[in-house]
Formats: structure tokens, C-alpha cells, sequence
């Protein structure tokens, strides 16, 4: 288990509010309310003060964006490069609304049901791109994805291409997610087979996910085969990150400010609750 702070920087304030809480409890300041006397005890006196200084330790702790890395056994997702069709084969509407909007809409059901890992996006069509290299941080994956719609790669379908640039930015354990209709026309791009095996010998599985109905401007078969000489899975008109798995150990993550800014908010109601309950809004008995 570890904890890291993703702004540190914030917890410079901590020594700023321990100094005001010392202050109240050393001034008296004329506010329109009367502390209650000492006899009451010193929490008890000095209420508002203490409390203050709580309720802005926590709200600064929320500011550094704490993150808690705890290491789980069970079932994660390896390092992923989606290779995503935009070319405009990928826009005919045979599956519904149109093959690509369909597996985008797909992607983001399936992601918030999916374990922690990174993903990385190449964005193709006569040309392949990398749009977002590998991220923990799937809104900004999403994003990339829906604003895909903007690039112009060319027309035509260089699958081989995607590979190919898939191929060169892959370290480690990694594995490879084709969303296409299949398509690889563009004219001396290289041979799929002969990445498939470059693929295989270096352990890089290539899972496909093809979208389309079966006709001329559809190649289900160029996706099966090259999820076959790999060891990757083939989908078609379905995608899901559940056969991408693989049982392990592996980091999962928590933020924690979202819960740091609920206990500083409930403590400072509570120090108003208090507050009034104790007498210390009641002008009438100054």
C-alpha cells in the first residue's frame, strides 16, 4: 500500500492554519458573541478555534489530491493500445446508429465496468496517429476518443500502418485492441501476416473488435486472422475489455479527496451545530 500526493505543494497551508487556530485561542476578538468562560473547559471554550483549524487541515489534505495505490489479486487489464478505424467505411450505418459511433458507445459502457489500467489510442485511416499515449486516466482516454472525429488521416484504410505504429511504441507487457471494419487498402502497405508474426514473437496479442455486416467493404477475416496467429480474441459487433483480462496481481488505485472534502464538510456543520448549541451566536447575553 502506498500513498502519493499528486499536489504536494498545498500542504504548505497546514502550518498557516495550525497558526490561526493558535491565534483564536489566544485572542479574544469582539464578534457579536460571547466564548464561553474557562471553567467549561478549554475544548470547550476555545471550540471554534480548534475546529476551524480541522476543518482546514482536512480541506487542504483534499487540495493535495492524495492517491492510494493498494496492490490487489484478481483479474486487470494489461497495458492497452486501441487502434480505432475513423476512416469513412467506419461511418456506414449497416450496424447502427453507424459502425463507429456503435463502438464508441459500446467503449463507454464497458470502461467503468473494467479494472484499472492504462490505455493508449492510435487513431487511423490512410494514416495512422497517436493520439494519446499510454494513460491511467480513462476521461481523458474517452475524450481523445470522441474528438477523433476531427482529425483527417486521409481516405483509405491502412491497417497495416496502425500496427506497424502500434508495434513501435510497445514496451513491456502490452497488448494490442483493433475497432474496424478490417479494412487494409492502401496500396504498399505492408503485410498483415507478416506483422501478426512480429506480433507473436514478441508476446503482443492482438485482440480485434469488427463492426460491419459481412459484404465487399467489410474483412472479418483479416481481424480473425490476425487475433488467431497472435493469441488474441475476436469480437464482431460487440466490444467488451472482459476477454482483454488476465489474472495477476496489480496496483489499484483511490483518490481520496472526494472523501477528505465530505468530513470537512461535515465537521464544519458540525462546528456550527456546536457552535450554537454552545451559546456562541446568542448576542443577548453580551
Amino acid at each position: 500500500m502506498k500513498l502519493t500526493l499528486a499536489s504536494p505543494e498545498y500542504l504548505l497551508l497546514l502550518p498557516i492554519w495550525a497558526g490561526l487556530a493558535w491565534m483564536g485561542m489566544r485572542i479574544r476578538l469582539p464578534l457579536g458573541y460571547v466564548a464561553p468562560p474557562h471553567r467549561h473547559g478549554i475544548l470547550k471554550a476555545f471550540f471554534p478555534s480548534w475546529m476551524t483549524g480541522i476543518v482546514g487541515s482536512l480541506a487542504t489534505l483534499a487540495l493535495s489530491e492524495p492517491i492510494l495505490y493498494r496492490q490487489q489479486k484478481g483479474l486487470y487489464l494489461p497495458d492497452t493500445w486501441v487502434l480505432w478505424d475513423i476512416s469513412q467505411s467506419m461511418r456506414l450505418p449497416d450496424v447502427p446508429p453507424e459502425r463507429r459511433e456503435n463502438a464508441l458507445s459500446q467503449i463507454e459502457a464497458a470502461l467503468p465496468h473494467t479494472p484499472s489500467g492504462r490505455l493508449g489510442l492510435i487513431a487511423f485511416a490512410a494514416e495512422a496517429y497517436a493520439v494519446l499515449p499510454l494513460t491511467s486516466d480513462r476521461e481523458a482516454f474517452l475524450f481523445s476518443l470522441q474528438q477523433t472525429t476531427r482529425l483527417n488521416l486521409g481516405e483509405g484504410t491502412n491497417l497495416a500502418a496502425a500496427i506497424e505504429t502500434a508495434l513501435a511504441l510497445a514496451e513491456g507487457t502490452v497488448q494490442l485492441l483493433i475497432v474496424s471494419d478490417g479494412a487494409n487498402n492502401v496500396p504498399g502497405s505492408s503485410s498483415l501476416p507478416a506483422l501478426a508474426d512480429i506480433a507473436k514473437a514478441r508476446h503482443i496479442p492482438i485482440h480485434t473488435a469488427f463492426f460491419g455486416k459481412e459484404g465487399e467493404q467489410t474483412f472479418p477475416q483479416a481481424l480473425r486472422l490476425l487475433s488467431e496467429k497472435t493469441g488474441g480474441t475476436y469480437q464482431e459487433n460487440t466490444l467488451s475489455f472482459a476477454p482483454l483480462l488476465r489474472p495477476g496481481h496489480f496496483m489499484d488505485t483511490q483518490a481520496l479527496a472526494p472523501y477528505l472534502w465530505g468530513a470537512a464538510l461535515i465537521v464544519g456543520l458540525g462546528m456550527l451545530a456546536g457552535m450554537a448549541i454552545g451559546g456562541w451566536f446568542n448576542v443577548l447575553t453580551a
